[in-house]
């Protein structure tokens, strides 16, 4: 039991590097660990060692979401408005800088052209977020093309992925160098690194990159209701519940005793209790 939460009810956490971010009920945003860069959101560099609320988000209302990089946060408020906050590096928080911003500030560009955010995703080095039309936006490193915009280019603030607009997207997903993009038809569309098979492409050129959104085939006959993808492996969820893994399984993370790795979705068996 974590006792500074203890009564406290907690509806979302999210993990970074070295700290950690819960969402209370009541739309109160606590964290705890690390803060050489800021991440934890209370205006100083000074490590806490329990949840502390982040005053300036209680201030300005609930906040719905949170999610955490490596050494940076982000937090969606009720009114949709993004907040970032932590390091700078690699043009993650979306302020076309690379300042570290010790408390959280809002996207402004976001703002300015009246866009809502619904949803984000903090990947190691890039940002793919989720607006309350269904259009999808990244910004951040776009090493071997993790941002979908068909080249390797960083972007300093949000940019929208065109090339989906004609979907609704229900769910953002991001991690290292890869994205993934699910709509509400229950299609999946992946770009970024292809290493370990963990984008889910089984036609791998030599380039092992995939600059834009392209659909993944091989889950085609199944409708996707949720997925999570890690370092080198990805996990999805269909509206069955069925769940099913593909990428590096070195450490059977994807459930397959038998199996080094997964270059094609492979469906997972639990144990029953």
């Amino acid at each position: 039991m974590v006792e500074a939460l203890k009564n406290i009810p907690v509806k979302q956490v999210a993990a970074g590097l070295s700290f950690t971010m819960f969402l209370t009920r009541k739309g109160h945003a606590f964290t705890c660990g690390t803060n050489t860069h800021g991440q934890l959101g209370h205006g100083d560099t000074s490590d806490r060692p329990t949840p502390t609320c982040i005053e300036l988000l209680a201030s300005i209302g609930s906040i719905v979401q949170i999610a955490a990089g490596p050494s940076y946060a982000l937090a969606v408020s009720n009114d949709e408005t993004l907040y970032s906050f932590g390091s700078g590096t690699n043009f993650c928080l979306g302020h076309g800088e690379q300042q570290n911003e010790l408390q959280p500030r809002a996207i402004q560009s976001f703002k300015r052209k009246g866009i809502n955010v619904a949803r984000v995703s903090a990947g190691d080095e890039h940002v793919v977020a989720l607006d309350s039309t269904g259009y999808v936006y990244t910004w951040g490193k776009g090493y071997c093309g993790a941002l979908g915009h068909g080249d390797e280019i960083d972007k300093t603030t949000p940019s929208h992925l065109t090339s989906l607009k004609s979907h609704l997207a229900v769910q953002v997903c991001a991690s290292k160098r890869k994205t993934f993009v699910l709509v509400d038809n229950g299609s999946v569309y992946g770009f970024g690194w292809m290493g370990f098979g963990s984008l889910g492409f089984l036609d791998r050129g030599a380039s092992d990159k995939v600059l834009k959104p392209r659909i993944l085939e091989s889950l085609r006959s199944h409708h996707i209701s949720q997925i999570s993808t890690g370092l080198y492996h990805t996990v999805v969820v269909t509206n069955c519940g069925r769940v099913f893994g593909f990428g590096d399984n070195e450490r059977a993370q994807l459930g397959h005793d038998a199996v080094r790795g997964c270059l094609e979705p492979t469906e997972m068996f639990m144990e029953k209790a």
